[in-house]
């Protein structure tokens, strides 16, 4: 074989081998994007566990944002996202109060990222219990259907727009929910005793472990007053 030949099949062996390359850069970069977004809407599930609405208002995006849940309309741009979510959503009320329980699982998301990885869209189901405000006679259960899209902002994943369709609603007397934990163990006696950070809320809140994902800025801990409605600006 010739030098000639020789260098053109090295050039082809390292054309092939760029190409492969590629390729697997763009599968891992798909790989990545997907489990950025799947951390931003678990974020989303939790913040509204806790009824930290402007941390959910901060995970959409600054430009072309907006927001439909259960047919109550479609709210454009983060300000009014967040207007509905404190205002209506929330009545007001920022944070939880004691024995007030929001559970917002949600599950089977499906997410498919453009090959130009800077739009991504979703499919998810929401199971949801809650009996907010802890007044309320009833503990409601519902199920719902997340169909998101999203898109690559400033060089990170945020929500561009949410809607939420919801299967049904139904709701159980409050005397079945039974709020207080097991007592220690008398048999086996732990250690030392659970250390609540807020206990006024009938369960426990450590320190976040994360910061909001997409300000940056550190959590507060979600205990509402009823007196006085208290929102914590971020710190």
């Amino acid at each position: 074989m010739g030098t000639r030949n020789e260098f053109a099949l090295l050039r082809e062996q390292v054309e092939l081998q760029a190409r492969h390359i590629q390729r697997l850069e763009q599968a891992l970069g798909i790989l990545q994007d997907r489990e950025d977004i799947r951390r931003l809407q678990y974020c989303y599930g939790y913040f509204i566990d806790n009824r930290m609405f402007r941390e959910m208002a901060d995970l959409f995006a600054d430009r072309g944002a907006w927001m439909e849940i259960g047919g109550r309309g479609r709210y454009e741009g983060k300000a009014h996202i967040h207007a509905f979510l404190l205002d209506v959503l929330g009545e007001g009320r920022w944070g939880l109060l004691k024995d007030e329980v929001i559970n917002h699982v949600q599950q089977q998301l499906l997410i498919t990222v453009d090959e130009d990885r800077q739009h991504a869209r979703a499919r998810a189901r929401a199971q949801i219990q809650g009996n907010s405000p802890p007044t309320t006679p009833t503990f409601l259960i519902a199920d719902g259907i997340y169909e998101n899209t999203y898109v690559r902002e400033d060089g990170r994943w945020k929500i561009q727009g949410l809607t939420v369709t919801m299967t049904y609603y139904a709701s159980l007397q409050r005397e079945r929910i039974s709020f207080p934990t097991a007592p220690p163990s008398t048999q086996l006696p732990p250690d030392r005793p659970s250390q609540p950070v807020v206990e006024a809320l009938g369960r426990q809140f450590n320190p976040w472990h994360f910061r909001h994902p997409i300000g940056g800025y550190a959590l507060a801990i979600p205990a509402a007053s009823a007196a006085d409605n208290a929102y914590p600006p971020p710190a």
